[in-house]
């Protein structure tokens, strides 16, 4: 998987070969160090903007001999593909969740058909249970045709 720590790898490599401390560049850039530091651990959030954190970039990379604009342009690229995986791995949960409502949409219909047939049969078999008592009793006099 693509990170942006690459980004920090990159510098701090580019740094000690240089033999500079994070003091020394900061000292040179005048960006904190510990925006220097964040920048290093890959911890881009701790910028305040990401107007900031490129330009951040941007100078650190040229203090240490790097170039700024390559640099800032690789981590681009990077913040896109994240942007990318993360927006499909959005979609793919989304299409998850779309089949399993699907699924317990069916189960519900198929359920509740289930339910409204046992109570039509239930309600069926009381009234043929009524129909047969109540003639066995005297109270209907009536024979439906179909009936022996």
């Amino acid at each position: 998987m693509l990170s942006l720590n690459e980004i920090g790898v990159l510098l701090r490599g580019a740094r000690e070969a240089r033999g500079m401390s994070l003091a020394d560049v900061s000292e040179i850039t005048k960006i904190r160090s510990k925006y220097l530091d964040a920048i290093e651990r890959g911890e881009f959030a701790m910028i305040p903007g990401e107007v900031y954190l490129k330009g951040f970039i941007r100078n650190y990379a040229d203090c240490v001999g790097l170039d700024g604009g390559q640099v800032v342009a690789r981590y681009n690229e990077l913040r896109l593909l994240k942007e990318a995986a993360a927006l499909k791995q959005l979609e793919e949960e989304r299409l998850e969740r779309l089949q399993r409502n699907r699924k317990e949409a069916r189960t519900r219909r198929i359920n509740g058909m289930l339910r409204a047939l046992v109570w039509t049969a239930m309600a069926l078999g009381a009234a043929a249970g009524i129909y047969y008592a109540a003639r066995a009793l005297g109270f209907v006099t009536w024979n439906p045709p179909w009936s022996g």
